[in-house]
């Protein structure tokens, strides 16, 4: 048995269609990732793209406003336990993955470096405010949980 070439035909030239192909999945799926990701923001359950776009529109306008207003269009939870540098980058990300236009939306490299970005400075944060209260653009320390 010869070796299998993917995306080769016998004369060793690219198909290209089936290198469209994966790429339009791949950014069909960034999509999809961030409906998901508007979800675990918002805390609500979108069901129609109507109101991914929608909710979109909301993120985008409150990424450019003042702390305050950017994190009370947040779901509570994430809002008390976010700093506000890592919220905002995983907004922006957000709203870059629900572009209309499959081609002006991230790469899954580019999702994974911000969303890795967005931990490290949440987890520095944690570190740091182990020695202090935190500030009022950052949540307080989260409770610790004692198991018995």
């Amino acid at each position: 048995m010869g070796k299998v070439r993917h995306g080769n035909s016998s004369n060793g030239l690219k198909h290209s269609s089936i290198n469209k192909s994966v790429k339009h999945e791949d950014k069909s799926d960034i999509y999809d990732f961030g409906v998901i990701l508007l979800e675990l923001i918002l805390g609500r359950t979108i069901k129609a793209t109507k109101d991914a776009d929608a909710f979109k529109d909301l993120l985008q306008a409150s990424i450019g406003a003042d702390d305050e207003a950017r994190r009370s269009v947040v779901d509570p939870e994430v809002r008390k336990l976010s700093l506000d540098q890592s919220l905002r980058t995983m907004m922006e990300i957000c709203v870059r993955c629900l572009a209309k236009e499959p081609a002006n939306r991230p790469s899954v490299e580019d999702v994974l470096w911000n969303l890795q970005f967005a931990a490290q400075v949440q987890d520095a944060w944690r570190g740091d405010s182990q020695s202090s209260e935190g500030s009022p653009s950052s949540p307080l320390e989260p409770r610790k949980l004692a198991f018995h």
